[in-house]
Protein backbone atom coordinates (compact mmCIF):
# COMPACT_ATOMS: atom_id res chain seq x y z
CA UNK A 1 0.00 0.00 0.00
CA UNK A 2 1.43 3.57 -0.52
CA UNK A 3 1.52 5.82 1.97
CA UNK A 4 -0.39 8.84 1.77
CA UNK A 5 1.43 12.23 1.77
CA UNK A 6 -0.56 15.22 3.43
CA UNK A 7 2.47 17.81 2.24
CA UNK A 8 5.34 15.97 2.92
CA UNK A 9 3.91 13.66 5.46
CA UNK A 10 4.71 10.04 5.42
CA UNK A 11 2.76 7.69 8.21
CA UNK A 12 4.10 4.25 8.76
CA UNK A 13 2.49 1.27 10.47
CA UNK A 14 4.65 -1.67 11.60
CA UNK A 15 2.49 -4.64 12.71
CA UNK A 16 1.29 -8.30 12.61
CA UNK A 17 -1.06 -8.43 14.74
CA UNK A 18 -4.31 -8.53 12.90
CA UNK A 19 -6.44 -6.88 15.84
CA UNK A 20 -3.96 -3.96 16.88
CA UNK A 21 -3.93 -3.10 12.87
CA UNK A 22 -7.79 -2.44 12.78
CA UNK A 23 -7.64 -0.45 16.02
CA UNK A 24 -4.79 1.69 14.40
CA UNK A 25 -6.55 1.70 11.08
CA UNK A 26 -10.06 3.20 12.60
CA UNK A 27 -8.15 6.30 13.41
CA UNK A 28 -6.55 6.70 10.71
CA UNK A 29 -9.44 6.56 8.66
CA UNK A 30 -11.19 9.39 10.23
CA UNK A 31 -8.14 11.59 10.23
CA UNK A 32 -7.82 10.60 6.36
CA UNK A 33 -4.12 9.21 6.52
CA UNK A 34 -3.79 6.26 4.73
CA UNK A 35 -0.39 4.56 6.04
CA UNK A 36 1.83 2.30 4.58
CA UNK A 37 1.68 -0.88 6.65
CA UNK A 38 4.18 -2.84 7.18
CA UNK A 39 3.99 -6.50 8.21
CA UNK A 40 7.41 -7.79 7.73
CA UNK A 41 9.89 -6.19 10.44
CA UNK A 42 13.07 -6.80 8.25
CA UNK A 43 10.75 -3.50 6.43
CA UNK A 44 11.12 -1.26 9.41
CA UNK A 45 14.78 -0.20 9.02
CA UNK A 46 14.38 1.19 4.92
CA UNK A 47 11.38 3.57 6.45
CA UNK A 48 12.26 4.08 10.25
CA UNK A 49 14.45 7.55 9.34
CA UNK A 50 11.99 8.98 7.06
CA UNK A 51 8.67 8.23 7.97
CA UNK A 52 7.30 11.60 9.19
CA UNK A 53 5.71 9.31 12.12
CA UNK A 54 6.32 5.81 13.06
CA UNK A 55 3.69 3.30 14.65
CA UNK A 56 5.32 0.33 16.19
CA UNK A 57 3.29 -1.79 17.29
CA UNK A 58 4.05 -4.11 20.64
CA UNK A 59 4.25 -7.58 18.58
CA UNK A 60 7.14 -6.59 16.83
CA UNK A 61 9.25 -4.45 18.87
CA UNK A 62 11.71 -7.32 20.19
CA UNK A 63 12.89 -7.82 17.01
CA UNK A 64 13.19 -4.14 16.18
CA UNK A 65 14.86 -4.07 18.91
CA UNK A 66 17.30 -5.55 18.11
CA UNK A 67 18.61 -4.11 14.73
CA UNK A 68 20.10 -1.21 16.70
CA UNK A 69 17.66 1.57 14.96
CA UNK A 70 18.46 5.33 16.26
CA UNK A 71 15.91 7.30 18.30
CA UNK A 72 13.73 9.13 16.68
CA UNK A 73 10.90 11.97 17.24
CA UNK A 74 7.33 10.89 16.17
CA UNK A 75 8.44 6.85 16.85
CA UNK A 76 5.45 5.46 18.92
CA UNK A 77 4.65 1.91 20.91
CA UNK A 78 1.09 0.62 19.97
CA UNK A 79 -0.75 -1.32 21.97
CA UNK A 80 -3.43 -3.14 22.05
CA UNK A 81 -5.63 -3.37 25.99
CA UNK A 82 -4.54 -7.49 26.29
CA UNK A 83 -0.75 -6.01 26.30
CA UNK A 84 0.91 -6.53 29.62
CA UNK A 85 2.22 -2.87 30.37
CA UNK A 86 5.16 -3.87 31.84
CA UNK A 87 6.22 -5.53 28.81
CA UNK A 88 5.04 -2.35 26.70
CA UNK A 89 7.30 0.18 29.16
CA UNK A 90 10.21 -2.05 28.94
CA UNK A 91 10.13 -2.00 25.04
CA UNK A 92 9.31 1.69 25.02
CA UNK A 93 12.14 2.58 27.32
CA UNK A 94 14.91 0.36 24.62
CA UNK A 95 13.21 2.04 22.00
CA UNK A 96 12.76 5.77 22.81
CA UNK A 97 9.14 5.69 21.57
CA UNK A 98 6.17 6.74 24.09
CA UNK A 99 3.39 4.36 24.77
CA UNK A 100 0.06 4.47 23.24
CA UNK A 101 -2.73 2.19 24.50
CA UNK A 102 -5.48 1.78 22.12
CA UNK A 103 -8.73 2.22 22.19
CA UNK A 104 -8.32 4.25 25.27
CA UNK A 105 -6.00 6.98 23.58
CA UNK A 106 -7.42 7.44 20.09
CA UNK A 107 -8.22 10.66 20.61
CA UNK A 108 -4.48 11.47 21.70
CA UNK A 109 -3.84 9.53 18.50
CA UNK A 110 -5.72 11.36 16.18
CA UNK A 111 -4.66 14.75 17.36
CA UNK A 112 -0.71 14.01 16.72
CA UNK A 113 -1.89 12.60 13.16
CA UNK A 114 -3.49 15.48 12.10
CA UNK A 115 -0.43 17.74 13.63
CA UNK A 116 2.16 15.97 11.77
CA UNK A 117 -0.38 16.88 8.55
CA UNK A 118 -0.62 20.66 9.52
CA UNK A 119 -4.03 19.86 8.94
CA UNK A 120 -5.96 21.29 12.47
CA UNK A 121 -7.07 24.36 10.88
CA UNK A 122 -10.52 25.49 9.50
CA UNK A 123 -12.82 28.65 9.10
CA UNK A 124 -15.94 27.31 7.80
CA UNK A 125 -19.13 28.94 9.52
CA UNK A 126 -21.67 27.51 11.59
CA UNK A 127 -25.07 28.11 12.19
CA UNK A 128 -27.28 26.09 14.95
CA UNK A 129 -31.22 25.84 14.80
CA UNK A 130 -33.52 25.50 17.73
CA UNK A 131 -36.97 24.79 18.29
CA UNK A 132 -38.40 26.95 21.13
CA UNK A 133 -41.22 23.73 20.92
CA UNK A 134 -41.66 20.37 19.08
CA UNK A 135 -43.26 20.40 15.51
CA UNK A 136 -42.17 23.92 15.08
CA UNK A 137 -40.08 23.13 11.65
CA UNK A 138 -36.46 23.20 13.27
CA UNK A 139 -35.16 20.76 10.75
CA UNK A 140 -36.91 22.13 8.32
CA UNK A 141 -35.22 25.36 8.90
CA UNK A 142 -31.98 23.94 8.98
CA UNK A 143 -32.64 21.58 5.95
CA UNK A 144 -33.85 24.47 4.08
CA UNK A 145 -30.43 26.67 4.81
CA UNK A 146 -28.01 23.95 3.89
CA UNK A 147 -29.40 23.18 0.91
CA UNK A 148 -30.27 26.56 0.14
CA UNK A 149 -26.61 27.47 0.53
CA UNK A 150 -25.75 24.31 -1.55
CA UNK A 151 -27.53 25.51 -4.27
CA UNK A 152 -25.17 29.08 -3.95
CA UNK A 153 -22.25 26.71 -4.62
CA UNK A 154 -21.12 26.31 -0.86
CA UNK A 155 -19.61 23.39 0.14
CA UNK A 156 -22.24 22.30 3.11
CA UNK A 157 -22.59 19.66 5.65
CA UNK A 158 -25.99 19.74 7.29
CA UNK A 159 -25.91 17.41 11.15
CA UNK A 160 -28.60 16.29 13.10
CA UNK A 161 -27.55 16.48 16.79
CA UNK A 162 -31.07 15.74 18.18
CA UNK A 163 -30.84 11.49 19.68
CA UNK A 164 -34.17 11.36 19.02
CA UNK A 165 -35.12 12.48 16.18
CA UNK A 166 -35.99 9.42 14.40
CA UNK A 167 -33.34 10.86 11.38
CA UNK A 168 -32.59 13.63 9.46
CA UNK A 169 -32.25 11.46 6.73
CA UNK A 170 -35.90 11.05 6.55
CA UNK A 171 -37.05 14.27 6.36
CA UNK A 172 -34.62 14.54 2.83
CA UNK A 173 -35.79 11.25 1.24
CA UNK A 174 -32.18 10.20 2.19
CA UNK A 175 -32.74 6.88 4.87
CA UNK A 176 -31.93 4.05 2.06
CA UNK A 177 -29.00 6.18 0.57
CA UNK A 178 -24.83 4.55 1.71
CA UNK A 179 -22.82 6.20 4.07
CA UNK A 180 -22.17 6.31 7.89
CA UNK A 181 -24.61 7.93 10.48
CA UNK A 182 -23.98 8.83 13.96
CA UNK A 183 -23.68 5.36 15.40
CA UNK A 184 -20.41 4.89 13.32
CA UNK A 185 -18.94 7.75 14.85
CA UNK A 186 -20.28 6.97 18.25
CA UNK A 187 -16.96 6.46 19.88
CA UNK A 188 -15.18 9.94 17.89
CA UNK A 189 -12.12 11.45 19.55
CA UNK A 190 -10.01 14.36 18.58
CA UNK A 191 -9.03 14.94 15.27
CA UNK A 192 -11.27 13.83 12.53
CA UNK A 193 -10.23 14.18 8.91
CA UNK A 194 -12.76 15.10 6.05
CA UNK A 195 -15.65 13.32 6.61
CA UNK A 196 -16.81 13.70 2.52
CA UNK A 197 -17.43 11.02 0.50
CA UNK A 198 -18.10 8.45 3.96
CA UNK A 199 -21.19 10.11 4.12
CA UNK A 200 -24.94 10.61 2.52
CA UNK A 201 -24.70 13.30 -0.20
CA UNK A 202 -28.26 14.60 -0.68
CA UNK A 203 -28.04 17.24 -3.85
CA UNK A 204 -25.05 18.50 -3.06
CA UNK A 205 -25.10 18.71 0.79
CA UNK A 206 -23.41 16.03 3.03
CA UNK A 207 -25.71 14.47 5.79
CA UNK A 208 -24.58 13.11 8.91
CA UNK A 209 -27.94 11.65 10.75
CA UNK A 210 -28.88 9.46 13.64
CA UNK A 211 -29.74 6.43 12.73
CA UNK A 212 -32.56 4.09 13.91
CA UNK A 213 -32.02 0.96 15.96
CA UNK A 214 -28.30 1.21 15.55
CA UNK A 215 -26.71 2.60 17.91
CA UNK A 216 -25.90 0.90 21.64
CA UNK A 217 -29.00 1.42 23.97
CA UNK A 218 -29.28 4.55 25.76
CA UNK A 219 -26.54 5.99 23.95
CA UNK A 220 -26.38 9.91 23.94
CA UNK A 221 -24.27 12.05 21.72
CA UNK A 222 -21.72 13.92 23.91
CA UNK A 223 -19.73 17.01 23.56
CA UNK A 224 -16.17 15.43 22.69
CA UNK A 225 -17.69 13.10 19.74
CA UNK A 226 -19.71 16.52 18.83
CA UNK A 227 -16.58 18.86 18.96
CA UNK A 228 -14.54 16.69 16.75
CA UNK A 229 -17.36 16.47 14.36
CA UNK A 230 -18.07 20.04 14.19
CA UNK A 231 -14.48 20.96 13.95
CA UNK A 232 -13.66 18.46 10.93
CA UNK A 233 -16.48 20.36 9.55
CA UNK A 234 -15.37 23.56 9.77
CA UNK A 235 -12.31 22.65 8.54
CA UNK A 236 -14.12 20.77 5.05
CA UNK A 237 -16.83 22.75 4.45
CA UNK A 238 -17.97 26.37 3.63
CA UNK A 239 -21.09 26.16 5.82
CA UNK A 240 -22.06 23.49 8.59
CA UNK A 241 -25.67 24.03 9.60
CA UNK A 242 -26.82 21.61 12.75
CA UNK A 243 -30.20 20.59 13.78
CA UNK A 244 -30.31 21.05 17.60
CA UNK A 245 -32.65 18.87 20.06
CA UNK A 246 -34.79 21.55 22.41
CA UNK A 247 -32.95 19.95 25.43
CA UNK A 248 -29.74 20.63 25.06
CA UNK A 249 -27.25 18.67 27.00
CA UNK A 250 -23.67 18.73 27.18
CA UNK A 251 -22.79 17.75 23.80
CA UNK A 252 -24.21 21.75 22.74
CA UNK A 253 -22.48 24.00 25.22
CA UNK A 254 -19.06 24.79 23.32
CA UNK A 255 -20.57 24.61 19.56
CA UNK A 256 -23.01 27.22 20.42
CA UNK A 257 -20.33 29.82 22.14
CA UNK A 258 -18.83 29.80 18.21
CA UNK A 259 -22.00 29.90 16.10
CA UNK A 260 -24.81 31.60 15.12
CA UNK A 261 -27.85 30.10 16.42
CA UNK A 262 -31.44 30.92 14.81
CA UNK A 263 -34.44 29.95 17.77
CA UNK A 264 -37.68 29.32 15.99
CA UNK A 265 -40.89 29.51 17.62
CA UNK A 266 -44.62 29.98 16.69
CA UNK A 267 -46.90 33.37 16.40
CA UNK A 268 -49.12 32.03 19.20
CA UNK A 269 -49.08 32.54 23.23
CA UNK A 270 -47.69 29.06 23.46
CA UNK A 271 -45.38 29.45 21.15
CA UNK A 272 -43.44 33.27 22.86
CA UNK A 273 -44.13 31.33 26.52
CA UNK A 274 -42.30 28.19 24.77
CA UNK A 275 -39.53 30.58 23.28
CA UNK A 276 -39.00 32.42 26.66
CA UNK A 277 -37.90 28.95 28.34
CA UNK A 278 -35.54 28.19 25.38
CA UNK A 279 -33.88 31.55 25.81
CA UNK A 280 -33.64 30.63 29.46
CA UNK A 281 -31.99 27.60 28.69
CA UNK A 282 -29.50 28.98 26.76
CA UNK A 283 -27.98 32.06 28.72
CA UNK A 284 -24.39 32.39 28.87
CA UNK A 285 -24.49 29.57 26.15
CA UNK A 286 -23.67 31.22 22.84
CA UNK A 287 -22.57 35.10 21.67
CA UNK A 288 -24.98 35.05 18.90
CA UNK A 289 -28.83 34.44 19.04
CA UNK A 290 -31.49 35.86 17.34
CA UNK A 291 -35.19 35.00 16.62
CA UNK A 292 -37.43 33.25 13.78
CA UNK A 293 -41.26 33.56 13.93
CA UNK A 294 -43.15 30.71 12.17
CA UNK A 295 -46.60 32.41 11.30
CA UNK A 296 -49.76 30.70 10.92
CA UNK A 297 -51.75 31.54 7.77
CA UNK A 298 -54.09 33.09 9.99
CA UNK A 299 -51.22 35.63 10.90
CA UNK A 300 -52.31 35.28 14.98
CA UNK A 301 -48.71 37.64 16.38
CA UNK A 302 -47.03 40.33 14.30
CA UNK A 303 -43.71 38.85 14.23
CA UNK A 304 -42.08 41.90 16.21
CA UNK A 305 -44.78 41.19 19.40
CA UNK A 306 -43.21 37.71 18.98
CA UNK A 307 -39.86 38.96 19.31
CA UNK A 308 -40.54 41.67 22.10
CA UNK A 309 -42.19 38.63 24.27
CA UNK A 310 -39.45 36.09 23.64
CA UNK A 311 -36.71 38.88 24.44
CA UNK A 312 -34.45 38.40 21.28
CA UNK A 313 -33.89 40.03 18.26
CA UNK A 314 -36.15 39.36 15.28
CA UNK A 315 -34.23 38.26 12.15
CA UNK A 316 -36.91 37.13 9.78
CA UNK A 317 -40.27 35.16 9.70
CA UNK A 318 -41.64 32.82 7.07
CA UNK A 319 -45.54 32.08 6.69
CA UNK A 320 -46.78 28.52 6.81
CA UNK A 321 -46.61 26.35 3.65
CA UNK A 322 -48.67 23.26 3.10
CA UNK A 323 -46.61 22.50 0.57
CA UNK A 324 -43.78 21.84 2.90
CA UNK A 325 -45.71 19.07 4.70
CA UNK A 326 -46.47 17.16 1.60
CA UNK A 327 -42.68 17.69 0.69
CA UNK A 328 -41.54 16.57 3.52
CA UNK A 329 -43.73 13.20 3.54
CA UNK A 330 -42.72 12.69 -0.15
CA UNK A 331 -38.50 13.05 1.03
CA UNK A 332 -38.33 16.40 -0.71
CA UNK A 333 -35.54 18.32 0.35
CA UNK A 334 -37.01 21.84 2.08
CA UNK A 335 -37.11 25.26 0.42
CA UNK A 336 -36.12 23.26 -3.12
CA UNK A 337 -38.06 26.34 -4.87
CA UNK A 338 -36.03 29.36 -5.22
CA UNK A 339 -39.32 31.37 -4.83
CA UNK A 340 -40.94 29.76 -1.52
CA UNK A 341 -40.90 31.96 1.37
CA UNK A 342 -38.30 29.18 3.43
CA UNK A 343 -36.05 29.86 0.40
CA UNK A 344 -35.84 33.77 0.44
CA UNK A 345 -35.99 33.25 3.90
CA UNK A 346 -32.77 31.29 3.90
CA UNK A 347 -30.86 33.67 1.53
CA UNK A 348 -31.67 36.60 4.18
CA UNK A 349 -29.83 34.27 6.89
CA UNK A 350 -27.35 33.20 5.30
CA UNK A 351 -26.28 36.51 3.84
CA UNK A 352 -26.17 37.39 7.54
CA UNK A 353 -23.97 35.25 7.86
CA UNK A 354 -20.25 36.83 9.49
CA UNK A 355 -17.32 34.99 8.58
CA UNK A 356 -15.75 32.72 11.32
CA UNK A 357 -12.11 33.32 12.30
CA UNK A 358 -9.35 30.78 12.33
CA UNK A 359 -8.41 31.64 15.78
CA UNK A 360 -12.22 30.83 16.99
CA UNK A 361 -11.90 27.46 15.60
CA UNK A 362 -8.92 27.13 17.30
CA UNK A 363 -10.91 28.16 20.59
CA UNK A 364 -13.43 25.69 20.02
CA UNK A 365 -10.58 22.50 19.13
CA UNK A 366 -8.93 23.76 22.85
CA UNK A 367 -12.66 24.10 25.13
Amino acid sequence: MDPHRLGQTTVVVATADPELLDQVLSVTAVVGVEPLILSDPGQVRTHWASASMFLLGVDQAARVATMGVPRRAEAYLIAGEKASASQAQQWSVRLGAAVISLPASAGWLSEALADIGGTGQGTGSLVCVLGGSGGVGASTLAAGLAFVAARASHRTMLIDADVRSGGLDLLLGAERTAGWRWPRLATARGHLGDLTGLLPTVEGVDVLSMARGEAPPGWELQAEQLKSVLLSAMRSHEITVVDLPRTLGTGAGDPLRRAKVVLLVRDDVRGVAAGREAVRGLEGACDSLGLVVRQNRSRLLEPKLVATGVGLPLIGSFVDDPALIMAAERGDPPARSARSALARLCRQLLGDLPQTHQTEVKALARA
